[in-house]
C-alpha cells in the first residue's frame, strides 16, 4: 500500500509539472501575441491609427520591424504643423527638409487630406510646392493656415482643382488671394476663409459662383471686405453659413439660401443685410449687442428687427452681445417682434435684457439659458412690465455665472414655471458666497413640485427630478 501511495504521489507530481509547463508555454505564447498583435491588423486600420499620430511619430515606426519599414509612406491624411516662429534658421530648414523628404518617400497614391500649419520664416516657394504635390495627387481636403511676410500668391491650381471637396484658408490680414478667370470648384462642399482680405467684387463673385451647385458650408471670419461693396450668397445647396467679425467701411450682405439649416451671423453697424429666403433655418446664433440704440426708429434698430423676423422659424436661437440698451428698446417695439412658433431652445449672453419681449413670442419654448458673464446689475423695476405666464411650458432653465444680484431672476423663474423639471445654476464668487446664495435659493417659493435641489460642485447647484 505504501509503494502504491508513493507511485500515486509521484504520478501527481508529474501531472503538476506538466500542467505548469503547459501554462508557462501558454503564457509565453500570449505574451508574444500581445507584443505583435497590432501588426496583424488590416492595413487600412493601421493607416487610420497612424494618421492620428503626429507625423514625426508616424515616421519613427519604420524602425520597429520590416513589416513597418514603409507603412508611413501609405498615409493619405498628412499634417505638417510648425506653430512656433523659430529664429534659428537651421531649425526652420529642418522642418522644410522633413516635409520635402516625406513627400518624396510617400507612395504615388491619392491624397485625401493635407493640413499645413506654419508661421513666419517658412519659404513661400516650398509651401506652394507642397500644395502643388497635393493637387497632383487628387487631394480632397486642403487646410492651410500660413503666415507669410512676403508678397505671397497661392497656387492658382487650388481654384481649379476638381477633386477638392474642402478648402480652409487662413493667412495674413493683408493677404489677398488672386482668383483666376477659369476658377472651377465644381465638387467643393466646404469653404472657410479666415483672416484674409477679399479680392475685388468680381473675383469674389467668381469664386462663389464656381461652387454654387455643390457648396454646403461657407465660413467667413475676421476678413477684410473693404474691396467688396456687396457680398451676395445665393445657393440652393448651402446648409451652414457663418459670417463673423468681418471688416470694411461699408458693405451689403445678401443671403438667399432656401435650404440653410444653421446660421451664425454677427451684425455690424456698417452692414446692410438682406435675407430673402431662410425658410429651412433650424439653428441660429446671432450677435447684435452693442450696435443697438434706444431709439426705436434708428436705422440699426430697424435692421436688427428685420434680421429677427427673417429667422423666426428657427428651433434653436442663441443671442450674443451686450444687451444693456436692448431691454427698453425691445419693450418699446414689442409689437414689431415676430412670433417664434417652433422655437424650443433659447440662449442669451451678456444679460437677460429684453427676455420678456422675446419669451412672449415663444409659445413652444422648453429650454432657456442665460449667461450673466460681465452683466451689469439688473433693473428689476422693469419686471413689472413683463406679463406672467411666459414660462408655462419651460422644462429646463440654465443660469451661468450667477451672482447674488441675479437671485431675483431665480425667484421669478420658480414662480412662473409650473412645468419646470431641471434648474441648473453656475454661481460666481467665493465658496462662502455660494453657500449663502444656495441657502437663499433653497428658501424661495416654487410652483413646480417636479424637482428637488441637489448640490453638485463648488460652482454648481442643480435642481432636477427626484
Amino acid at each position: 500500500m505504501a509503494t502504491k501511495r508513493k507511485r500515486d504521489t509521484s504520478t501527481l507530481g508529474n501531472k503538476e509539472t506538466r500542467v505548469h509547463v503547459r501554462e508557462k508555454k501558454d503564457r509565453t505564447i500570449d505574451e508574444k501575441d500581445t507584443v505583435d498583435r497590432i501588426s496583424d491588423l488590416p492595413d487600412h486600420v493601421i493607416l487610420k491609427i497612424m494618421s492620428s499620430l503626429p507625423l514625426k511619430e508616424a515616421v519613427r515606426t519604420c524602425i520597429l520591424s520590416k513589416r513597418w519599414k514603409d507603412v508611413f509612406t501609405w498615409i493619405s491624411e498628412v499634417k505638417f504643423e510648425h506653430y512656433v516662429h523659430l529664429k534659428n534658421k537651421s531649425m526652420r530648414d529642418g522642418f522644410m527638409n522633413f516635409v520635402d523628404r516625406f513627400l518624396f518617400l510617400r507612395k504615388d497614391i491619392s491624397l485625401d487630406r493635407l493640413r499645413i500649419r506654419c508661421g513666419y520664416g517658412i519659404d513661400p516657394c516650398r509651401i506652394n510646392g507642397w500644395i502643388h504635390y497635393a493637387l497632383r495627387h487628387g487631394v480632397r481636403e486642403l487646410d492651410l493656415s500660413i503666415k507669410i511676410r512676403e508678397n505671397f500668391q497661392l497656387q492658382f491650381g487650388i481654384f481649379t482643382c476638381r477633386t477638392l471637396e474642402t478648402l480652409k484658408l487662413s493667412c495674413n490680414p493683408s493677404f489677398t488671394p488672386s482668383v483666376p478667370t477659369n476658377c472651377c470648384l465644381r465638387n467643393l462642399k466646404v469653404l472657410h476663409l479666415i483672416y484674409l482680405k477679399f479680392p475685388d467684387e468680381e473675383s469674389t463673385r467668381r469664386l462663389l459662383s464656381s461652387c454654387v451647385d455643390s457648396l454646403e458650408e461657407f465660413l467667413v471670419e475676421d476678413c477684410d471686405l473693404s474691396n467688396v461693396n456687396k457680398l451676395s450668397i445665393c445657393s440652393t445647396k448651402l446648409k451652414r453659413l457663418t459670417l463673423t467679425n468681418f471688416q470694411g467701411p461699408g458693405y451689403e450682405v445678401e443671403i438667399n439660401t432656401p435650404n440653410l439649416v444653421r446660421l451664425q451671423y454677427y451684425y455690424g453697424t456698417t452692414t446692410k443685410h438682406s435675407f430673402i429666403n431662410l425658410s429651412s433655418l433650424s439653428e441660429a446664433r446671432i450677435g447684435v449687442g452693442m450696435i443697438l440704440s434706444p431709439d426705436k426708429n434708428s436705422e440699426h434698430t430697424a435692421a436688427v428687427i428685420d434680421l429677427i423676423r427673417a429667422i423666426r422659424h428657427v428651433r434653436s436661437l442663441h443671442l450674443t452681445g451686450g444687451y444693456r440698451a436692448v431691454l427698453p428698446l425691445l419693450l418699446s417695439v414689442r409689437d414689431r417682434i415676430p412670433i417664434f412658433p417652433k422655437l424650443t431652445y433659447l440662449k442669451m449672453d451678456g444679460s437677460y435684457a429684453g427676455w420678456g419681449t422675446l419669451l412672449a413670442g415663444c409659445p413652444s419654448l422648453e429650454t432657456l439659458t442665460f449667461d450673466f458673464s460681465g452683466c451689469y446689475p439688473p433693473d428689476w423695476s422693469i419686471t413689472k412690465e413683463v406679463p406672467s405666464g411666459l414660462l408655462h411650458r419651460v422644462k429646463a432653465v440654465r443660469l451661468l455665472k450667477l451672482t447674488r444680484m441675479h437671485v431675483g431672476f431665480i425667484e421669478y423663474v420658480l414662480k412662473e414655471a409650473p412645468a419646470l423639471e431641471s434648474l441648473a445654476v453656475e454661481m460666481s464668487g467665493t465658496k462662502s458666497e455660494q453657500r449663502k446664495m444656495g441657502k437663499v435659493m433653497c428658501a424661495l417659493p416654487k410652483v413646480s413640485q417636479k424637482f428637488k435641489m441637489r448640490y453638485l460642485q463648488d460652482k454648481y447647484w442643480h435642481w432636477n427630478k427626484p
